[in-house]
């Protein structure tokens, strides 16, 4: 969900469009190649995110290293991402930073729920993607929108 957001986001700023890529994969190899969850899909389609998003991949060390920020959902997936990254010039932010700094919160996992948990789940991902795209701008010298 955060994948087709944060894509969402970026695409529909000028300033960021051409200049930020998104990409999404999973700090464990459980569900590679798999699509996402119908219920993160049946979320996003009632908030008019139509776009589909890519199979899951698998975050290892080669793909972390060429990402200059790696946004992490949960305190789990900072320990296993921190663990993998070796590239000096690549920044780990947790989501819920974004929203409340410092306090290292965890995103809730919404895949033992049901489309609710995932529809709330996705207004905390949107919200934060508003946040990380002013924070992009500021980083690469647009301003807020």
């Amino acid at each position: 969900m955060a994948e087709v957001t944060f894509r969402n986001q970026i695409a529909t700023d000028e300033f960021l469009a051409n200049r930020v890529e998104v990409t999404s994969a999973g700090t464990a190899n459980w569900h590679i190649g798999s699509e996402m969850d119908p219920r993160a899909r049946a979320a996003l389609d009632r908030a008019g995110y139509t776009q589909a998003g890519t199979p899951a991949a698998f975050a290892d060390r080669e793909y972390l290293n060429r990402h200059d920020l790696v946004i992490v959902m949960t305190r789990e997936h900072l320990r296993e991402v921190t663990s993998r990254l070796t590239n000096p010039r690549s920044r780990v932010m947790m989501l819920r930073n974004l929203l409340q700094p410092g306090l290292d919160l965890d995103v809730p996992d919404p895949y033992y729920g049901d489309l609710q948990d995932f529809t709330e789940c996705l207004g905390l991902i949107k919200e934060a993607g508003q946040r990380l795209t002013s924070e992009l701008r500021r980083q690469l010298g647009a301003g807020a929108p």
